[in-house]
């Protein structure tokens, strides 16, 4: 009887609605009003000569090395800065309530990374339901059908996929253990795949709050990988432009 249980438990699949209040909820609940992180982007080579160039940086080979500086004010401000170690030359990436700017130069695998960990992770709100609203417009938005639920494995464990299952389609990954983003998956205006993957709420740096890697895939490429290196929970945000 208990195998039995367990089994059922295992195979539970929990509709999407409640998926999205929970994780919803949990981001709500999170005491934060500001995060600035600092880390490392990796730039792929099938883009790493276009973002060297915009740097004024030299690239050869393999991936290009750019410190990385992230910053959110929530809800709803978030902006990355990529800067060259060998120029000092600044890209920055910002979204504020859905408005998005760039300066220095575009890096579209950047201001899709943007685009999402600020729809997803920077959402707040002391009013019931405001929250999992937004969250549900924004997959919406990119076409995720958020009635469907189902059960899938990523990066080693089990997650909620939001969305048709079938091949290329639009999906919301929510990691079933922790209740937090995992990956979105959606075709842009271009017809181009992205899968943006958030990997590792472990780190002692940025615990649940955001995920110590991100990584931005084209179709199967991956573009850009973020890595979270240290964090200031309680940052002077101010004077920042988002």
């Amino acid at each position: 009887m208990k195998a039995v249980l367990v089994a059922l438990l295992l195979t539970y699949v929990m509709p999407a609605g409640p998926v999205l209040r929970r994780l919803a909820n949990g981001r709500d609940e999170m005491t934060l009003t500001g995060l600035k992180m600092d880390g490392l982007a990796a730039v792929s080579p099938v883009v790493a000569k276009e973002v060297a160039n915009a740097l004024g940086a030299t690239w050869n080979s393999g991936d290009l090395t750019l410190n990385a500086a992230i910053a959110i004010r929530f809800p709803n401000r978030c902006r990355l800065d990529v800067t060259s170690t060998e120029t000092n030359k600044t890209m920055t990436h910002s979204w504020a309530n859905g408005k998005k700017k760039n300066e220095g130069g575009t890096f579209q695998a950047a201001r899709i990374a943007v685009d999402e960990f600020c729809s997803v992770l920077s959402i707040h709100s002391g009013t019931e339901g405001e929250s999992r609203a937004a969250l549900t417009n924004h997959l919406g938005s990119l076409k995720v059908d958020t009635k469907q639920s189902s059960l899938g494995r990523f990066a080693g464990t089990i997650a909620y996929v939001l969305g048709d299952r079938a091949e290329g389609a639009p999906q919301f990954w929510v990691y079933k253990d922790k209740m937090q983003p995992a990956r979105v998956r959606f075709t842009d205006d271009a017809k181009a795949q992205w899968d943006v993957r958030f990997l590792d709420y472990t780190s002692q740096a940025t615990g649940d709050f955001f995920p110590r890697i991100l990584e931005v895939y084209k179709g199967n490429e991956l573009q850009l990988r973020l890595t979270v290196l240290d964090a200031d929970t309680r940052p002077e945000l101010d004077s920042m432009q988002f």
